[in-house]
């Protein structure tokens, strides 16, 4: 008797795992789609502002393979200064962006939830996802010109200028990027997130030398930021 209430349990779980499963496949059907492409808009923890378009192809509907070209650049940046051993001269970076990192390669791995279909009709999908992947800063180690300028009042012209090189900066970086998104008539995303990284964003200048010291530029040991995008698949 026992046996028999276990193997009728047993049926009744199957059955209900079952009819999940059905709804869920009978839910996400249609159109196959394998790729989509998204443009998101970030700020981060270095006072920073955030562009990176992608392109995701997703051979099954909750896994996908994601490549994405980030672009970012510090909102306040005032350049590098700095001044000479003798006193006699200030130094001065060409351009105020030269020492952070402005563009990086993003390639990443999409686990997406089962959408929760929303509306009478059912055109709006909610869903979850995250995606673990490794940011590559393009190039790793960074180069530019500083201008050397007297210290005396009304100097506005170089006197002379030197080209400085960073070397052995860390090529590789982490992230995990997890977001909320809505899919309207089976083809428009819109998304918001948060993204979690290691990236450095003055990674590639930390190692230049200039009058016996090295640049010293603002750090942070995690890099936070917060998007919203909007995407398209197809």
């Amino acid at each position: 008797m026992t046996t028999s209430r276990y193997n009728t349990f047993g049926y009744i779980l199957i059955f209900i795992f079952s009819s999940i499963g059905t709804s869920i496949y009978a839910q996400e059907k249609g159109t196959v789609k394998y790729w989509k492409v998204e443009l998101t808009g970030a700020v981060n923890t270095y006072d920073g502002w955030e562009i990176e378009p992608s392109v995701t192809y997703q051979p099954v509907r909750y896994i996908g393979l994601t490549m994405g070209l980030l672009f970012c650049n510090p909102i306040n940046e005032s350049g590098f200064i700095g001044e000479s051993q003798d006193k006699q001269w200030y130094w001065s970076a060409v351009d105020d962006d030269n020492g952070s990192y402005l563009f990086a390669l993003r390639p990443s791995v999409l686990f997406t939830s089962p959408s929760i279909w929303l509306g009478e009709d059912k055109d709006y999908a909610l869903s979850f996802s995250i995606s673990p992947g490794i940011t590559i800063p393009l190039p790793p180690n960074r180069e530019f010109n500083i201008e050397y300028f007297p210290q005396k009042p009304g100097a506005w012209t170089a006197f002379k200028t030197e080209h400085v090189k960073n070397k052995d900066a860390t090529f590789v970086y982490y992230h995990l990027r997890s977001a909320v998104s809505l899919e309207i008539d089976d083809s428009i995303i819109l998304s918001m997130g948060y993204t979690l990284s290691n990236f450095d964003l003055y990674g590639g200048s930390r190692n230049i030398v200039i009058e016996g010291r090295k640049l010293n530029p603002e750090r942070h040991p995690l890099m936070h930021s917060f998007f919203i995008g909007i995407g398209y698949f197809f």
